[in-house]
This record gives C-alpha cells, sequence and structure tokens, in this order.
C-alpha cells in the first residue's frame, strides 16, 4: 500500500473501473434521448436500467445508485449539499465509490432557429469542476464524465469538449498531457482521460461520450 492509499485509507478498486466504462458504452448503444431537448435525469435513469440488466450490476459485485445526494459533514444540516448523477458502490463504505457526472452535448434548442448549444462549459465548469473542488469523490482519485451527445457528432463534441478544457488548464489544474487525450485504461473503445493534481492526490476523470 502506498503513502495515498495510507492517507485516504481505501480506494475504489481500479479493477472495477474498466468494467464500469465498457458496460456504460455497451447500454449506451441502444440508449436514445425521447424529446430533441430531454433532460440528461431522463437520460441517465434509463441508462441505470440497462446497466441493472448488466452481469456484473445485476450479480454484484457492483451497484448503481442513480442521482445519489451527497450528505453534508455537519449531521445537523438536513439538505444535502448536490447529487451525483451516477454513484457505483462495491463491497467497501460509504465514502469509497466512482461517481459519475452526466451532461448534455450538442442539444439544438427547438424555439427559433434551432441554435445549437454546444454544452462545453456546462460539461466543463458544472461537470468536471466539481470533481476537482472536491464536491464529487473527495476522497478518491478517479471518478468519470458522460457525455450525452444529442446531434450524434461524437467528433466534433470531443473536439468541442477538447478546446474548452485548453482553456481552462489552470482552473481545472491539470497535469501531463494537460489535454483530453485517449485513455489507455480500455484499448477497443473510445475513452478519454484528464488529469489533475488536486490537494494532495492525483486524480484521474474518464470521459465517455454517448450519441442519444
Amino acid at each position: 500500500m502506498d503513502n495515498e492509499e495510507k492517507k485516504f485509507g481505501n480506494l475504489f478498486p481500479t479493477g472495477h473501473i474498466p468494467i464500469i466504462l465498457t458496460n456504460i458504452v455497451q447500454a449506451g448503444k441502444t440508449l436514445r434521448k425521447k424529446t430533441p431537448n430531454e433532460i440528461e435525469n431522463r437520460l441517465t435513469r434509463r441508462l441505470c436500467k440497462k446497466l441493472n440488466q448488466l452481469p456484473p450490476f445485476r450479480d454484484g459485485p457492483l451497484s448503481i445508485h442513480p442521482q445519489q445526494e451527497i450528505l453534508s459533514p455537519d449531521p445537523d444540516i438536513d439538505t444535502p449539499e448536490g447529487y451525483i448523477d451516477i454513484l457505483v458502490s462495491c463491497e467497501y463504505g460509504s465514502e469509497i465509490y466512482f461517481a459519475i457526472e452526466a451532461k448534455r452535448l450538442r442539444v439544438r434548442s427547438t424555439s427559433g432557429k434551432g441554435k445549437m448549444d454546444a454544452g462545453n462549459d456546462e460539461y466543463v465548469n458544472k461537470g468536471m469542476m466539481r470533481f476537482v473542488t472536491g464536491q464529487y469523490a473527495p476522497l478518491m482519485v478517479t471518478g468519470a464524465m458522460l457525455g450525452y451527445i444529442f446531434d450524434g457528432d461524437i467528433e466534433k463534441a470531443c473536439s468541442g469538449v477538447s478546446g474548452y478544457i485548453d482553456s481552462k488548464i489552470k482552473e481545472l489544474k491539470l497535469i501531463a498531457p494537460k489535454k483530453l487525450s485517449k485513455s489507455g485504461i480500455l484499448s477497443s473503445n473510445e475513452i478519454y482521460e484528464t488529469r489533475h493534481n488536486l490537494k494532495a492526490r492525483g486524480f484521474t476523470l474518464y470521459h465517455i461520450f454517448l450519441s442519444v
């Protein structure tokens, strides 16, 4: 056990992470929006239902928890500090989990001329930053972002997110290679990653893009 593991106690088992990512990609192949600008929470609920039908979640050791409340450390506060879109737990305690934050990308408005909202600002500033600030997974060293691509153009979505990340290197506390890069965790799937230097810990954020 290295010093980082000693400081933060048990970490989410790294061997589970490729399984989670693989199954999200598999379940996401048949996930489709029901309206042109459907909110991500509804898509996420349907995705979780699909995941629960797959062996690692149906039979264990992994469990899916959509829209999981983040409880305040102050026992006198009875309102949540936020919600994690998807929390994956295993056999360890309540603070040992793999958090996934979902955002919409390339959503076209149904009003007027149908202006495109790339969603990059929301993805980075209200998604990735929640891991960087420690709102999500404060004791973990891994997590994931999930982008629902509404127009199906994964290449443009990745390019847009990547460009926005490039403009936020300092705020995101990126470390080498300081950009959105292909991840080696799954050679057969389009999984990306960014690496961050948080307080006393390195953090790897995986990025999954699903065409819906």
